[in-house]
């Protein structure tokens, strides 16, 4: 009882987050493209928050809580998609271009650009024997992207150590994904690179957390990769003011609703004997923290024009020296 309130929790802290992230994206205070992440939390904290501080976690365009969960602070990565100098990147990435080097974790905004780089971080794992493992979350539309069939037979020929979660959200972009993906499940698509078929319950924080720990495991053990599909469903549109009603019924979000996992895991607490008011304490102290947040990070200065080109002199002076007829000076 006392690891599913932890697991509660930590979901309720990325909820009440994405929603403030939402809000402030309406008053432009975000910068660049927001994707809510509302109703994926279990994915986050049963897969993302497995993983230990030195494992690698590669995201995409909805990445804040996959941040967050992986021990990324709330403060580095609000600040970072409110484009101030505090922020995990320097406020230089934004919303869905942002890294964090000391929590080991990237993301970028091309759909099914980290699947080839999880294989490389794999591969260097393996060949550094370091015992590390790589985990790369990408969404059900990146299952139909060439990186993501690439990415894992290299992964599958060499036995890297790279768990590969497919959040199954329902949605790519405007698209449900029966059609655009012609198998019943996008885990089936393992059985060609001779790994096991695994579907979860992504919206069960619990069994989210014991695939992601098997898998976690295996990989430890030089019997990598695996691949994951971890169905849940996406409560808002892919991004904010998605006129999502114009493809999907809105009934069919009021059904979602029912079963999404704060839902379902406070209704597991309270048939447990939770005290409510634990709950609500929990609640409004998750609240005040998010609040006292935001008024800090609206203070935070935002980065001077000259910090735009602040990496780019050590890039080029650990470039290369290219020789040649086509070399040219910098």
């Amino acid at each position: 009882m006392n690891e599913l309130k932890e697991f509660y929790a930590q979901m309720l802290l990325l909820r009440l987050f994405d929603q403030q992230c939402m809000d402030l994206k309406k008053k432009d205070l975000i910068y660049s493209g927001y994707h809510p992440y509302e109703g994926q939390e279990a994915v986050a904290v049963g897969f993302c928050a497995a993983l230990q501080p030195d494992d690698v976690l590669l995201s995409t365009h909805r990445p804040h809580c996959h941040a967050v969960a992986k021990g990324c602070s709330l403060e580095a990565v609000l600040t970072e998609m409110m484009g101030r100098r505090t922020g995990c990147s320097g406020g230089l990435g934004g919303a869905m271009q942002f890294i964090a080097v000391e929590n080991h974790f990237y993301c970028g905004s091309v759909v099914g650009s980290n699947l080839g780089l999880a294989t490389g971080f794999g591969l260097a794992m393996k060949q550094r024997q370091s015992g590390q493992v790589c985990m790369c979350v990408f969404g059900d539309g990146a299952s139909n992207h060439g990186t993501f069939h690439e990415a894992m037979n290299l992964a599958a020929i060499w036995k890297l150590p790279v768990v590969f979660v497919c959040e199954n959200n329902q949605f790519a972009e405007a698209m449900p994904v029966k059609e655009f993906v012609a198998c019943e499940r996008i885990s089936m698509r393992a059985r060609g690179y001779g790994l096991e078929e695994i579907t979860v319950d992504g919206n069960d924080v619990e069994e989210s957390r014991r695939a992601a720990n098997t898998a976690i495991e295996l990989c430890r053990k030089g019997q990598g990769p695996v691949l994951i599909e971890a169905v849940t469903y996406r409560i808002r549109g892919h991004y904010v003011g998605d006129p999502e009603a114009t493809y999907r019924n809105p009934a069919e979000v009021v059904e979602a609703r029912k079963y999404e996992p704060l839902v379902r895991t406070k209704k597991k607490l309270l048939d447990g004997g939770c005290d409510p008011a634990e709950l609500e304490a929990m609640q409004l102290a998750i609240s005040d923290k998010l609040a006292t947040l935001e008024q800090w990070a609206i203070q935070q200065e935002f980065p001077t024009l000259e910090c735009a080109v602040d990496h780019v002199g050590i890039a080029l002076a650990n470039a290369p020296q290219v020789r040649g007829p086509l070399a040219t000076s910098i």
